[in-house]
């Protein structure tokens, strides 16, 4: 009972406003839909999609203010189309010939000359609903296929105004086979076909730079029915005109029939998006955004912002390799990964922490005002931001938190974060938030936990660098240990005096073991650098030593984790653990006389030395706890268990 009043309240209502908006002159009528679409724009959530896919479409064609306007010339359009859709009973052949401009109209009057059914293809574009309208004035009625919509009453009032000059409206689902017979019976068909099939129907192509899915329900009848299909698209012009646009005729062949022959309608599909797009590309402002056209997309573009520190651009590239990884979506194959990153940089660190709580006030508004970043960000940094769209946003590091979530807000993108974020970001919602267990607080919802940093060891990747770093080794096949070490941090300071004894324990080993290559970092301090290249020449156990300040080769240290069966740590540098442990190797954590190690890092090798996975050892100790190891088990593995967790999360916000 209760919907049945429901029925007739609207039912009555849209009749009333349409009874009384119909009387109106055409002018009067057009310009308050203009108005109505325009106040309808500033409460439509919809606008923020529609924003985020003109940028992806268009990049940097259009700045902010012109992607705006075409927004709002958009929903503008929208109410004058529903002001239009309204008067359609009313129309008659003097509007036709003072309203519409025909462009190429030999085509459509030859595929009529031809006493043959055609599948006229269009889009949501312009007034596609005028389209049948303007076929029964021209003494050809079409059968259309048309949504219905969520209200029966509503939908009622649509097909009657659809209808009102001669054409039927057919209903999805069954009415596909009242579109055959109409065909079969030589009259024209209208179908749209620029929305998507689903996830898991139609077939995966490009439009707009996306691969997304593509309905092939009008190339499928027209190829059954043994007829063309003739793509037409409507555009508004100014005072209330209208241009019509008939495209090159497209024959999907005849009588074929089949799942097994739909791959053969990939050419005549893409011919009609390449129309599409043109039609697009020339009139953004009156395709129909915003209706989360890709929301089953197989591009996903992933945007790395990289505060400069390697250790946490190379976690953020690692993230993203994992996703590249994931080569199907649905069970569907096709999945590309665009990756950009922009290196961000702020005028200066103040400029940084400003930035960061000014983000708080101005993120809820943010979407096409990139421009307000300009007064943290140097020029080069604020233009690349201000141009970057991205599905996915990843990023390292506290520092860039506020501003992976602006670049979320303004593309619509997901965002990752890796690193606990300070406060008050902790309190904000993530599509996921990596972050390592020694970490302690208040943690972001979609959070996981990781014993480990995210890394880029790649079993294959690693061979090529050992390969490459082999021909610098004098015995290769001697090599046993590795060596990273870090450096100073955070008040931690590395002692010269217990690297000598390491080197020395190093040098016994040598015997027992087997040889040892080093490597610094770029934080290793320069007293401790010139020391080990002062006893380069009489450490006969160092088959290379790289200064890392000096040596800038990349496949150092991938070499070097392949190269060795024991891999020694200092105690200062969380990636390069994690780095090592990632290899399955045995990973020795070399820890040094300092009372200053910060909280979080102790807590990581604690964790890690309650599940075997690495062994702690001071440089006096080093050469026992190593040959003890060389005759153990092999370490825990964790690598492979947090790798399925991301993996699995990352398939799950596709």
């Amino acid at each position: 009972m209760r919907n049945r009043i429901s029925y007739y309240w609207v039912y009555g209502c849209v009749w009333g406003l349409a009874f009384f908006l119909s009387r109106l002159p055409l002018t009067v009528a057009c310009s308050f839909g203009k108005i109505a679409g325009l106040c309808f724009f500033y409460f439509s959530n919809r606008r923020h999609v529609a924003y985020a896919d003109i940028k992806a479409a268009f990049g940097s064609r259009f700045d902010e203010k012109q992607r705006w306007k075409i927004v709002r010339d958009l929903y503008c359009h929208l109410g004058q189309t529903g002001m239009e859709v309204i008067r359609f009973p009313f129309l008659d052949r003097r509007f036709l010939e003072q309203k519409i401009k025909f462009h190429h109209m030999e085509r459509f009057e030859e595929v009529v000359r031809a006493d043959r059914g055609v599948v006229l293809l269009t889009g949501h574009f312009g007034n596609w609903e005028l389209l049948q309208i303007i076929s029964g004035l021209l003494g050809k009625p079409i059968h259309a296929l048309a949504s219905d919509q969520k209200h029966a009453g509503l939908n009622e009032m649509l097909n009657h105004v659809r209808e009102s000059h001669g054409s039927t409206a057919i209903r999805r689902g069954i009415g596909i086979r009242a579109l055959y017979r109409a065909l079969k019976d030589k009259e024209p068909v209208g179908m749209v076909g620029d929305q998507d099939a689903g996830k898991m129907g139609g077939m995966i192509l490009p439009l707009l730079g996306r691969k997304t899915t593509v309905p092939l329900g009008a190339f499928e009848l027209a190829r059954r029915a043994g007829v063309p299909i003739l793509p037409c698209f409507i555009v508004r012009r100014e005072n209330f005109q209208h241009e019509v646009f008939f495209g090159q005729a497209i024959s999907c062949g005849e009588g074929a029939r089949g799942k097994q022959d739909a791959q053969e309608l990939e050419p005549y599909v893409r011919q009609y998006l390449k129309v599409l797009e043109e039609m697009i590309s020339q009139h953004p402002e009156q395709w129909l955004w915003g209706t989360k056209r890709w929301k089953y997309s197989w591009t996903k573009r992933i945007l790395i912002l990289s505060d400069g520190k390697p250790g946490h651009f190379k976690q953020s590239l690692a993230v993203a390799q994992q996703m590249q990884s994931l080569k199907t979506q649905y069970g569907r194959e096709g999945m590309e990964y665009p990756l950009r990153t922009i290196y961000v940089e702020f005028k200066s660190k103040w400029h940084r922490v400003f930035f960061a709580w000014t983000a708080l006030i101005l993120m809820p508004w943010m979407q096409g005002r990139l421009r307000w970043l300009t007064p943290f960000l140097k020029e080069p940094t604020a233009k690349e931001i201000r141009d970057a769209s991205a599905d996915f946003i990843i990023s390292a590091g506290a520092g860039l938190t506020a501003l992976n979530l602006c670049l979320a807000r303004e593309s619509c993108a997901k965002s990752i974060i890796l690193m606990k974020p300070g406060f008050p970001f902790n309190l904000f919602r993530y599509d996921l938030a990596l972050i390592p267990a020694h970490d302690r607080g208040n943690m972001p919802k979609e959070t996981i936990r990781t014993l480990l940093t995210p890394n880029l060891v790649d079993p294959e990747n690693l061979d090529r660098a050992k390969e490459k770093i082999r021909s610098t080794l004098r015995n290769p096949e001697r090599v046993k240990l590795a060596v990273f070490l870090g450096g100073d941090t955070r008040g931690y300071k590395m002692d010269l005096a217990e690297i000598e004894k390491m080197t020395a324990a190093l040098e016994r080993l040598a015997f027992r073991v087997g040889d040892y290559v080093i490597t610094t970092s770029r934080r290793t301090p320069q007293t401790i650098c010139q020391f080990l290249k002062s006893k380069r020449n009489v450490l006969g156990g160092c088959q290379m030593l790289v200064i890392a300040t000096e040596d800038k080769r990349p496949e150092v240290v991938g070499g070097m984790l392949a190269s060795a069966e024991i891999l020694i740590v200092s105690e200062d540098s969380i990636s390069m653990i994690s780095e090592a442990i990632a290899t399955g190797k045995k990973v020795v954590v070399l820890t040094l006389k300092t009372n200053r190690l910060p909280e979080k890092h102790q807590r990581f090798q604690a964790i890690l030395a309650e599940r075997e996975a690495i062994l702690r050892a001071r440089p006096d100790q080093l050469e026992e706890k190593i040959i003890a190891l060389g005759e153990g088990a092999a370490p825990l593995n964790v690598v492979e268990e947090e790798n399925m967790i991301l993996q699995k999360r990352l398939q799950a916000i596709l």
